[in-house]
C-alpha cells in the first residue's frame, strides 16, 4: 500500500536506472557566489532527543527460504497534503532555448523488474497502486522494491531472490513491523561498508482506517551479501509521544532516509487521524550499532512550526569513493522544496552523540531558484483510450529522494531536482539544480540550475538525479503526454558542457504501449 500517495487517484509510477560515464577530468568552475557563514545559518532549528535502544531480531538465514506470506493491498484516501502559497506567476515562465550538442549513452543495462502478478517467494509480489517502485544499486546488486515486496538482482539482471516485507519479519515479534508492513519502501546502499538496508512502513488498521502505533522497519545486511547473509531487524516506533518527538497517533507518511558517515538519517511527514499534515519528523540511527547488531542507538525529532518543514529530505552519499567523502565532522543535509517562496530550504543536521539525541537540525537557508508555475494534482494526459479523468498525478513539486552528495576535487555540492510546469496550461518539465556546500557553508544562488522542458508536448515528471565524481549529472524521469504512452527517459551533462543545460541529450529507455485507465479506488 501506498501512503503518501494514496490509490484513490490514478498514477503511473515508473523508474529507471541510469549511469552516465563521464570521460573528462575537468572541474566545474562557476563562482560559488552568496556563501553565508556558518554562524549565520545556524539560527533557529529543533532539536533531537533518544529513542529508547532498540535489539534487534536477527534473520540468520537465506532470504531464499523465508517463508510464503502474500503482500496485503489496502486501499486508503489521500492524505491532505499542505497547499502550496507560492506567489502566482502574472506570465508564464520563458524557458530557455535547449541546447543539444551530443547524444546521451544507451543504458548498460535494462532488464524488467517485479510484475504486480509476479511470484515473491511464492507469493504475489507488489499489491496497491501505485506501486511505490524504489531501488538502489551497488558494487554486486541491485535491489528493487514495489510497494510491500523486494527482489534482489545481480548487476547482469538476474533475479536472485525475491520476497515481501512481512516474509522477512515474520516470526521477529518485532511491534508492527511483524505482519502488519504497510510498503512505502526505500532501499538505501551504504557503499563505505558494502551494506543494505531496506526499510518500510508499519502500523494498524481499525475500520479501514490506519491507527497508531506507527513503525518505521530497518532491515540490516549482515553482511555485504543480502541473499544468503542474513538481516538485523529493527523496529522504530516514531509516534512515541516523547517530548520533542511525534505526537502518539501521527503518521510517518512519505519516509526517507540517506546515508551519511555517522548516521542513517530519516524524515518523514507527519499527518493527524483526520488526514492533515501537522509537522515534519527527523531522526538519526547508528550505522555502527546497526552494522554490528547491537542495540540501536537513535534519535527523533519534530517541529511543527509550519508548512516549511513538508518532504525534507536528507542527502545522501553514492559511491563516493574514499576522496569523495565529506570532510571529518560535516553534519547531513536536509532539503526541500519551499511551499510559500520559489527557494529550496537547506537545513544541517548534528547528529548527538552516536547518532542519539542532543543532535540540532538548524533553521533553513534559503537558495534561490528561478520561478516556475506549480503543477497541482492530475494533470499529466495519456493517448486514447484514456481521457482527461484518467490523467495521472502531477505529484506536486515536492522533491523526490534522494538528495545526493557529492565532492569533485574540493567543492561540495548538493544534486536536488522537482517537478515544475511550464505555465498554468503547459506540460511539466523538471528544475534541477547544484546546490553548493563547501565547507559547511550554503550558498544561497546554486552553482547550476535549469527548468528543463524541451517544449515538444511531453510531460516529464517524477524525476531523480545523481553525479558522478567529475561531475557529470544524468536525471531519470517519467514521461506521458497525449501522443505518448508513460514511459521512462533520461537526459544528462558532462562537467564540461555549458552550465545550466542538459546538452547529452534525451534517451528513452522504456517506451510504454498503453495507458493507464483503471479506477484504483
Amino acid at each position: 500500500v501506498d501512503l503518501e500517495e494514496h490509490v484513490n487517484k490514478k498514477r503511473s509510477r515508473l523508474v529507471g536506472f541510469v549511469s552516465l560515464f563521464g570521460i573528462v577530468v575537468l572541474l566545474l568552475s562557476a563562482a560559488p557566489g552568496g556563501i553565508l557563514p556558518v554562524s549565520a545559518q545556524s539560527a533557529g532549528g529543533s532539536r533531537s532527543s533518544d529513542i529508547q535502544k532498540i535489539e534487534p531480531h536477527i534473520f540468520n538465514g537465506d532470504v531464499r527460504t523465508l517463508p510464503s506470506v502474500p503482500a496485503k493491498p489496502v486501499l486508503n484516501h489521500e492524505l491532505n497534503e499542505p497547499e502550496s502559497n507560492k506567489p502566482i506567476l502574472s506570465s508564464p515562465q520563458m524557458l530557455s532555448p535547449m541546447l543539444t550538442t551530443a547524444s546521451m549513452p544507451a543504458p548498460s543495462h535494462n532488464f524488467a523488474g517485479m510484475s504486480r502478478n509476479g511470484s515473491c517467494g511464492g507469493a504475489t509480489c507488489g499489491a496497491g497502486i501505485p506501486p511505490d517502485t524504489n531501488g538502489e544499486v551497488g558494487f554486486n546488486y541491485y535491489i528493487q522494491s514495489v510497494n510491500s515486496s523486494f527482489a534482489i538482482y545481480n548487476k547482469s539482471g538476474s533475479r536472485l531472490a525475491a520476497f515481501t516485507e512481512d516474509a522477512l519479519w515474520a516470526g521477529s515479534g518485532k511491534g508492527q513491523c511483524d505482519g502488519n508492513s504497510q510498503g512505502d519502501p526505500v532501499v538505501v546502499y551504504d557503499p563505505m561498508a558494502d551494506r543494505w538496508i531496506l526499510t518500510d512502513m508499519a502500523f494498524p488498521f481499525s475500520g479501514g482506517n490506519p491507527v497508531s502505533p506507527y513503525y518505521i522497519c530497518i532491515a540490516v545486511s549482515r553482511t555485504s551479501n543480502p541473499v544468503s547473509g542474513g538481516w538485523y531487524l529493527y523496529a522504530v516506533r516514531t509516534d512515541t509521544g516523547i517530548s520533542g518527538q511525534p505526537p502518539v497517533g501521527t503518521m510517518d507518511d512519505y519516509p526517507k532516509f540517506g546515508i551519511w558517515t555517522d548516521c542513517l538519517y530519516f524524515s518523514a511527514n507527519g499527518f493527524n487521524s483526520a488526514g492533515n499534515y501537522i509537522g515534519g519528523m527527523f531522526g538519526s540511527f547508528s550505522r555502527s550499532d546497526m552494522y554490528a547488531g547491537r542495540a540501536l542507538t537513535g534519535a527523533l525529532g519534530f517541529d511543527s512550526g509550519s508548512n516549511d518543514y513538508f518532504t525534507m529530505i536528507p542527502s545522501n552519499l553514492s559511491a563516493p569513493g574514499s576522496a569523495g567523502l565529506p570532510p571529518a565532522g560535516t553534519p547531513n543535509y536536509y532539503v526541500q522544496e519551499s511551499l510559500t517562496a520559489y527557494s529550496y530550504l537547506v537545513r544541517k543536521f548534528t547528529a548527538g552523540p552516536n547518532c542519539g539525541g542532543g543532535g540540532n537540525l538548524s533553521g533553513a537557508v534559503s537558495v534561490s531558484q528561478t520561478a516556475y508555475t506549480t503543477p497541482n494534482g492530475d494533470l499529466v494526459p495519456q493517448p486514447s483510450p484514456a481521457t482527461s479523468t484518467n490523467s495521472l498525478d502531477s505529484l506536486g513539486d515536492r522533491i523526490m529522494q534522494k538528495v545526493q552528495y557529492r565532492r569533485v576535487g574540493t567543492r561540495e555540492s548538493l544534486w536536488v531536482s522537482h517537478t515544475f510546469r511550464t505555465s498554468n496550461s503547459g506540460p511539466t518539465g523538471v528544475q534541477w539544480a547544484q546546490i553548493n556546500v563547501t565547507g559547511g557553508s550554503v550558498s544561497t544562488t546554486p552553482v547550476q540550475q535549469q527548468l528543463y522542458n524541451p517544449g515538444d508536448g511531453v510531460y516529464r515528471w517524477m524525476s531523480g538525479i545523481a553525479a558522478d565524481r567529475n561531475g557529470d549529472a544524468a536525471i531519470g524521469y517519467s514521461i506521458s503526454g497525449l501522443s505518448t504512452y508513460p514511459g521512462i527517459a533520461y537526459a544528462g551533462r558532462l562537467v564540461s558542457d555549458p552550465l545550466n543545460s542538459l546538452p547529452q541529450g534525451e534517451r528513452r529507455i522504456v517506451s510504454g504501449s498503453g495507458s493507464q485507465t483503471n479506477n484504483c479506488g
